[in-house]
């Protein structure tokens, strides 16, 4: 009988143990999925064709409705199905993220390039009128 309790107690204390460590097993898996996802999505995306798709102001709009890139099949060779899903899942959110970071980074810096050329072109405008030999209504029109 006393056997049979030591069994028991045993077999519950594994039972209760085992899935613990499955289910430890499987969050392991899929942040690998996640991390190697990550790590190729980052290597895909062309920093620089997102910095200029963004400076058009369109390509900003098109960076979060577009993912540019998908994974590579051989990478799935021999995974498992939640594998591929944790995979695809990481690699698309990974993608569309970096291209609207660069595409909003393209811009900002073409709307201040564009803020910067009319300000410039606005000031040489008005020191042009103050210098000029001309009659003074044609500084008041804007023409010179």
């Amino acid at each position: 009988m006393k056997f049979l309790k030591i069994c028991l107690f045993i077999y519950l204390a594994v039972s209760l143990i085992l899935p613990v460590q499955l289910l430890a097993d499987e969050e392991l898996y899929q942040n690998t999925a996640k991390r190697e996802a990550e790590r190729d999505a980052d290597a895909d995306v062309n920093e620089a064709c997102w910095i200029g798709a963004g400076m058009t102001l369109i390509g900003a709009g098109i960076a979060l409705m577009w993912q540019s890139s998908s994974p590579d099949p051989a990478v799935f060779a021999g995974k498992s199905p939640e594998y591929i899903r944790a995979y695809t899942e990481a690699y698309g959110s990974r993608v569309k993220r970096t291209q609207t970071v660069y595409s909003c980074i393209g811009c900002a810096f073409g709307l201040t390039l564009g803020f910067g050329i009319m300000l410039l072109v606005e000031l040489e405008l008005i020191s042009g009128c103050g210098s000029s030999s001309s009659s003074s209504s044609s500084c008041s029109d804007g023409t010179n």
